[in-house]
C-alpha cells in the first residue's frame, strides 16, 4: 500500500455519527480508505453516518472499531496527534502541511496515522503522548475551531497534495512500530526506577521529556534494540552493585 493510502485516520470517541460519515467522505474523496474509530460514543454505522458518507459508504462499512487508542496505533511507525491545546512539556506543534511532510518522509510505504479527538474535548494529554508528533490547524481566532470532519478534510487534502509530487524514496526505513517504542519507554521507566531516579514531578512527566526528544528522530527497529541493550547493561550494573552490598 502506497502513500497516502497507507495513512489511516483515527477518530477517538466520536460523539456524532454525522461527523464519522463526513470524515469517511473526506477520506474517500482524497484517495484514502482507512478509517479507525476508537471506543465511539455514538453508533458510527448509523443511518446519518451512511447518508453523509454519500459515495464513501464502503469506508464506513469497512472501518475498524477498537476499544483503545493503543490498538489503533499498534502497527504504525509514525503518528500525528491533532490538538488545539499546548501542553506543559514544550512539544513542537506542526501545521498540517509540516505534519504531512513528516509522514511522507518517515512513514512512507509503512502504516502511519493521524489521530483526532472528541468533538467536545479533543485528545487527552496521555493520548497525545502516544503520538509521535502534535499538529494543529492555525485559525484566525483563539475561541473558534473547525468541526471534526472539516479538520479531517484539511489533513486529507494535505496528504493528497503531497502525493501529487512524490519523490522516489532514497532510503527505505525499517522504522520501529508504536508497540516497539512503547516497550522501550516502559523499559526506560524501569531502568530509571532501578537507578532510584527522583523526577521533579512524576515519572510519567519525566518519560514524556524523553518522548519529546526521541519523537524527532526516525528510529529504526535496530536502533530501539540497541537502546534496549544499553538499558540492559545499566540494569545489570545496578543489580550487581545491589548484590555486592
Amino acid at each position: 500500500m502506497s502513500f497516502p493510502a497507507d495513512v489511516r485516520i483515527v477518530l477517538v470517541e466520536p460523539e456524532h455519527p454525522g461527523n464519522v460519515g463526513s470524515a469517511a467522505r473526506a477520506l474517500f474523496t482524497m484517495g484514502m480508505s482507512q478509517l479507525v474509530v476508537v471506543n465511539p460514543a455514538c453508533d458510527p454505522c448509523a443511518d446519518e453516518a451512511l447518508a453523509l458518507a454519500h459515495s464513501a459508504a464502503d469506508v464506513i462499512r469497512n472501518m475498524r472499531v477498537v476499544s483503545r487508542l493503543e490498538e489503533a496505533l499498534a502497527d504504525t511507525v509514525f503518528s500525528v496527534g491533532t490538538t488545539r491545546r499546548t501542553r506543559r512539556v514544550a512539544y513542537p506543534v506542526f501545521n498540517p502541511a509540516e505534519a504531512v511532510q513528516q509522514i511522507k518522509e518517515r512513514g512512507h510505504d509503512a502504516p502511519a496515522a493521524i489521530v483526532f479527538g472528541r468533538e467536545s474535548s479533543g485528545l487527552t494529554n496521555p493520548e497525545l503522548a502516544l503520538c509521535s508528533i502534535q499538529s494543529t490547524i492555525p485559525v484566525a481566532t483563539e475561541n473558534h475551531s473547525l468541526n471534526l470532519a472539516q479538520a479531517v478534510l484539511v489533513y486529507c487534502n494535505e496528504l493528497y497534495q503531497a502525493a501529487l509530487n512524490q519523490e522516489g524514496a532514497r532510503y527505505r526505513w525499517n522504522l520501529a512500530t508504536h508497540v516497539e517504542m512503547e516497550h522501550f519507554y516502559a523499559h526506560l521507566a524501569e531502568s530509571l526506577a532501578l537507578l532510584r531516579t527522583k523526577p521533579a514531578t512524576t515519572m510519567e512527566s519525566y518519560i514524556a521529556r524523553f518522548r519529546r526528544v526521541l519523537s524527532r528522530v526516525p528510529l529504526e527497529s535496530r536502533d530501539v534494540n540497541l537502546l534496549h541493550k544499553l538499558l540492559a547493561k545499566v540494569d545489570e550494573s545496578v543489580e550487581s552493585r545491589s548484590e555486592q552490598r
